[in-house]
């Protein structure tokens, strides 16, 4: 019988590849379609029937994928890619959830597909609220890096380097503890997400702040909380705590 694949990856490179190797270890797998981020999911889930198989990578552009299962009841197994470490996905193995580590192996990935062709006909399988039981202890990973321009090169920035990031005129930057600044795609809202709050915090509309890169906190009034940053934002403006975070932001000093 043939079975039905959709693909759910944000990395276009890490999508070919594991199509090609998907084919590779079983050519009568027709590969219905492929997604690369919540939203999209949600819209072809949404206009088709359910497949088989989801191959689903934990990681997508805009936020973990467990959100989809929020949104839509999943009817398919389920194998999830991920370059999360083993120790983080046990819960996956004591639930019977495939996963693959990246970059994936196509020996494990035969193997997982073995797997799911013995689940196949299983009755009882994993609906979207037991996958949400199940992914609701899934420890949140932060970002590490960031990927930037530096003229013609490219660079890694891990995020013991920054500074803080920063808005102007609607684009997003990091600025290092050295003083450099690189343009990035993320959305200040974005980067509040995928960021550790134990080192980040958004102070305001326009910046979020690493707690290594506070050099002197002003408090002018009990909301009213003004702050030194270095290196010295390129706004040359005196940069505040809004208002509305002022006790949030004491807290997190504190913590």
């Amino acid at each position: 019988m043939m079975c039905k694949v959709l693909i759910i990856e944000d990395e276009k490179a890490a999508a070919d590849r594991l199509q090609r190797m998907l084919l590779q270890c079983d050519d009568s797998l027709s590969i219905l379609g492929r997604c690369e981020s919540i939203r999209s999911s949600l819209d072809w889930l949404s206009k088709n029937d359910s497949p088989d198989l989801i191959m689903l990578d934990i990681q997508l552009a805009d936020g973990l994928s467990f959100e989809i299962f929020k949104e839509v009841e999943i009817s398919s197994h389920i194998i999830f890619t991920t370059a999360y470490d083993e120790f983080a996905i046990k819960a996956f193995e004591l639930n019977s959830i495939g996963y693959l580590l990246k970059p994936i192996e196509i020996n494990k990935l035969r193997f997982s597909l073995e797997k799911f062709r013995k689940m196949r006909h299983e009755s009882d399988r994993l609906k979207s609220a037991d996958l949400l039981a199940v992914l609701g202890n899934f420890n949140q990973q932060y970002k590490k890096r960031f990927l930037v321009n530096a003229g013609e090169k490219i660079r890694t920035v891990f995020t013991e380097e920054v500074a803080y990031f920063y808005s102007m005129e609607k684009t997003s930057f990091l600025c290092t503890k050295e003083n450099r600044s690189y343009q990035l795609e993320f959305s200040l809202e974005k980067l509040e997400e995928i960021l550790n709050p134990d080192e980040f915090y958004r102070i305001n509309r326009q910046f979020i702040v690493h707690i290594s890169s506070l050099d002197k906190i002003f408090i002018l009034s009990k909301s009213r909380i003004k702050v030194s940053i270095l290196p010295v934002p390129p706004t040359k403006e005196d940069v505040y705590v809004s208002n509305a975070k002022a006790s949030a932001f004491r807290k997190w000093l504190d913590a």
